[in-house]
């Protein structure tokens, strides 16, 4: 390595003056950042919640269900609003869905108009790409015309369908100005002769919002939001009292989720920090009641939705307590968010110190690692810690602010290699362990049945007499019996309801829905291994078209407290990994017996968020 220059920790010392503590910032994710870029984003922590999030725009998409609610639980400082943000960057990129984040309501008795308006003007946020979600829905429901009579009369426009921008161009270009409105009449009733469900009024100001920022855009962005405008009536747009617009809210909102159905793109709406909402005075409603009340009208008027709530247990009690299954629409589907392990909270750190030595052109590996904190001691005190944002604020931007320079004279150029041979090894394995991750692809033999289970095995036999956060696994038995019976049985202990527990584990990836419910009947046959819960895995959901695999699943999910669990590749992966280095231990220098109690040190696998999912007793959704 090249020798640091002598005047680096002078360099550091006077950015850390003149620059803002990287540990005071962020803490807490607003509405711009969600849209934006957050300074610490690890994709690992409460990657279950995108995957749940990713499973239900799946399932809409695929008109596996119409509409779902989703609660995220978690306590302050968790990540939720991180997981919101990545759903939007993953929307943006892919574009499968729509996506609104609401922001706190000032006016209970307005909530409904504060949803329209916001995510009005959501849609009409530009993207990465400079796109518009209004622009890409007005261009889709142009798209429509293909296969039609009007085909021919369009084809120019349809075939830019795919650049919002190029048809908005296109359509200035061809279209004289005292043709437009009559130009946007015939395109809307041409359009709608074959998507019926739409307004034609709405669908009209949802045209005009193609053109972005210019007059007719703002004309009909206003007409949906519900505002005055001086040239709506002149746009041939029906005006509306205040009243009436406030009534009219919800019904916006729908005819906005039938547009986006047209495209197949979920409408995704994030209601973030409930706790916030200023009281109902007239009804009594709670904060967090008045948000529930209005994603409960939702619910019910509109189809082609996925509504998310952030709540942490304080405000999930106060919804649990409202009557007339509101919390059982709104938490339809109910998901937890997790502190971060001490590995997740330093590579949180090492991403803020990342930020302060780019912000500061200063080079990182002119410094020890994690500098200016001690490894050793940073990973202590984040192994105790109860979340990243107090530990950031109570420890890490403390420290940040005292830590003198430890090399006076000639620092060293890289941190001293661990003494302790334990340590040693930790890092050995680490750094083997991180290589593979760049190089390892999961294959579709380790995809199949056989092959999930292999990997699930090895993994539960890594952990003997440890487990997650709630379960202690002392035995795990291979079962090899018929075609369809299970592949292990995982013995312990559940610390959190204080009961010993056996798993039955199946992977099922089959896609014939006979064999699906022979694998599901010796499941459900708790008896024969004495089971206290049954576990199937799978890397999709189960279809709602086999009827009798979905009552199989309510029956193991709703009546014997089993669960259904859909992995994502990128959670096995890393389990891939350490079944390569465990089978080929020596190979790599290592003992069986020694990696087995690294990888136990290291929580590689009782951190993965797929162990822990099929280890953890299952919520109530």
């Amino acid at each position: 390595m090249i020798a640091a220059p002598q005047d680096s920790y002078t360099l550091f010392t006077n950015a850390r003056k003149n620059s803002p503590n990287p540990f005071m910032l962020e803490q807490v994710i607003s509405a711009d950042e969600v849209w934006g870029n957050v300074m610490t984003d690890l994709s690992s922590l409460n990657q279950h919640v995108d995957q749940k999030i990713t499973q239900a725009i799946i399932e809409i998409r695929q008109k596996f269900s119409k509409k779902v609610g989703i609660a995220i639980k978690g306590d302050r400082g968790t990540g939720k609003s991180h997981v919101i943000h990545r759903i939007w960057k993953n929307i943006e990129r892919d574009g499968q869905a729509v996506f609104s984040y609401i922001p706190p309501c000032k006016n209970p008795n307005r909530i409904d108009s504060h949803v329209r308006v916001s995510l009005c003007l959501d849609f009409n946020r530009q993207d990465a790409y400079g796109i518009t979600q209004w622009q890409k829905l007005a261009a889709a429901a142009i798209s429509t015309l293909k296969g039609t009579e009007y085909e021919k009369e369009y084809k120019e426009y349809v075939e830019k369908c795919d650049q919002p921008d190029l048809l908005r161009k296109y359509i200035i270009a061809t279209v004289a100005k005292s043709e437009i409105e009559n130009f946007f009449d015939n395109l809307t009733e041409n359009i709608l002769e074959n998507q019926p469900e739409l307004d034609f009024n709405f669908l009209k100001a949802a045209l005009f919002t193609l053109f972005k920022n210019l007059k007719v855009a703002q004309v009909g962005l206003a007409w949906l939001k519900g505002d005055d405008h001086p040239y709506i009536k002149q746009a041939g747009l029906p005006e509306y009292s205040a009243d009436q617009q406030d009534q009219r809210s919800i019904w916006i909102i729908q005819q906005v989720c039938k547009l986006a159905e047209v495209v197949r793109a979920p409408v995704v709406i994030c209601f973030d920090q409930l706790d916030s909402v200023e009281p109902n005075l007239e009804t009594g409603d709670s904060k967090a009641q008045v948000v529930a009340r209005c994603l409960d009208r939702i619910y019910f008027q509109c189809s082609n939705v996925i509504l998310l709530c952030c709540v942490i247990s304080d405000t999930w009690r106060e919804i649990e307590h409202m009557g007339s299954g509101i919390p059982d629409r709104v938490g339809q589907w109910a998901v937890s968010t997790k502190p971060p392990t001490a590995d997740q909270i330093v590579e949180l750190v090492k991403l803020r110190l990342d930020w302060f030595y780019n912000q500061n052109q200063l080079n990182s590996t002119d410094y020890p690692y994690l500098y200016p904190f001690e490894e050793s001691e940073l990973r202590k005190v984040a192994s105790e810690a109860a979340g990243a944002r107090a530990f950031f604020r109570n420890w890490c931007a403390k420290r940040f602010e005292e830590h003198q320079q430890p090399f006076p004279g000639n620092p060293p150029t890289s941190p001293a290699p661990p003494s302790d041979p334990d340590e040693k090894a930790k890092t050995e394995l680490l750094n083997l362990y991180n290589e593979l991750l760049t190089k390892v692809q999961v294959s579709k033999k380790e995809k199949d049945d056989d092959g999930l289970a292999a990997i699930l095995t090895c993994a539960m036999r890594m952990v003997p007499n440890r487990g997650t956060a709630n379960v202690v696994i002392t035995q795990v038995e291979e079962i090899r019996a018929s075609n369809h019976d299970l592949h292990l049985v995982v013995s312990g202990y559940d610390s959190l309801h204080q009961k010993k527990v056996r798993i039955g584990i199946r992977a099922c990836e089959t896609t014939n829905g006979i064999s699906f419910n022979a694998v599901m009947k010796r499941l459900l046959d708790y008896k024969k291994y004495k089971l206290t819960r049954g576990c199937l895995v799978r890397s999709t959901p189960i279809p709602l078209n086999w009827r009798k695999g979905k009552e199989l699943e309510t029956q193991l999910v709703n009546r014997q407290g089993g669960e259904v669990v859909v992995l994502n590749y990128s959670d096995l992966k890393p389990l891939v990994v350490l079944e390569r280095i465990y089978k080929q231990a020596e190979d790599y220098g290592f003992k069986q017996e020694q990696l087995i109690a690294l990888i136990q040190e290291l929580g590689l696998v009782t951190d993965n968020p797929l162990i822990c999912e099929i280890l953890s007793a299952p919520e109530a959704e």
